[in-house]
């Protein structure tokens, strides 16, 4: 046992023992409540454990070699080789377990974390037999970058499986009277720029300068807006009207700039200032249909 364990390990032993056949009863009993029975998935998803297992053990094997200089060197690869056995489990995780579904979430959860710990185990079986530093246990922790990749996976399911924002277009009401604008709302204003063709078929934007009342509503602002540049450019109008002869759909986001990891939709139906739009922002009109 001296040649497999440090001493520091052995009176762990049982507790990881326990650990291990506690988090297997748990994947099968949730596999069984999903699927009605794990009997007919016990022995392919043993060989998947042991496979992977062994994985862990071909790993431990490099601490044969020694060409890397210091412990720390030979922590990063033994990280970079179980981040990559972590990447194979969840692909054959989905294509080689027919228990697998969206609904066995935590008996995959359970199932790796029985890989790390039988894995962990031969892992620091193979360690040991070439180096007897004593630093078998801290070497095994490398191994928890293995579940990294399925946190991923799941955090990118998750993420996919969020409904698109549904986002609110305005149309000019072309077939509506709509009121001069209050000269209340004509205070505090701000100098902002729209960028948009004016013509659906055009092949380059227009940017406009505008000033923007802080207390207006944005859809009121750009209805304003398209009156006034078309009064005073007869021979050169925004379109707003598209070829079925209804009015177009437009969407409005800010400009992105090239740190900014997200874009950021204005909401016609709320004012400048509820939209947060700033000084000199520049607004991207779209039209969608």
């Amino acid at each position: 046992m001296e040649n497999w364990f440090s001493p520091s390990l052995k009176s762990a032993l049982p507790y990881l023992g326990i650990s291990f056949i506690s988090m297997s009863v748990i994947m099968g009993l949730i596999v069984s409540k999903i699927r009605g029975s794990f009997k007919p998935f016990t022995k392919p998803t043993v060989y998947y454990i042991l496979l992977y297992a062994a994985g862990f053990a071909i790993i431990g094997l490099f601490s044969w070699f020694r060409f890397l200089e210091s412990n720390t060197q030979q922590f990063l690869l033994f990280q970079f080789f179980f981040l990559w056995l972590g990447i194979l489990h969840v692909y054959t995780l989905t294509t080689r377990l027919k228990w697998v579904n969206e609904k066995t979430y935590w008996a995959e959860v359970f199932l790796t974390l029985a890989i790390l710990f039988i894995g962990g185990l031969c892992f620091m079986m193979t360690y040991r037999l070439f180096r007897k530093d004593d630093m078998d246990v801290t070497m095994v922790t490398s191994g928890v970058i293995f579940f990294i990749p399925l946190i991923v996976y799941y955090t990118y399911r998750q993420a996919v499986a969020i409904p698109f924002k549904i986002l609110k277009q305005w149309h000019y009401p072309a077939h509506m009277e709509i009121a001069e604008v209050d000269e209340k709302k004509l205070r505090n204003l701000l100098v902002i720029s729209f960028e948009f063709y004016k013509k659906g078929t055009d092949k380059h934007f227009t940017n406009f300068r505008a000033k923007a009342p802080v207390d207006m509503e944005f859809g009121e602002l750009f209805y304003y807006f398209i009156n006034d540049y078309n009064e005073r450019h007869p021979g050169s109008s925004i379109a707003y009207i598209n070829d079925k002869g209804a009015s177009s759909g437009w969407i409005f986001f800010k400009k992105p700039r090239w740190y900014t990891l997200f874009t950021k939709y204005i909401d016609p139906e709320r004012t400048i200032f509820i939209n947060k739009v700033k000084e000199n922002d520049i607004i991207i009109c779209s039209r969608v249909s």
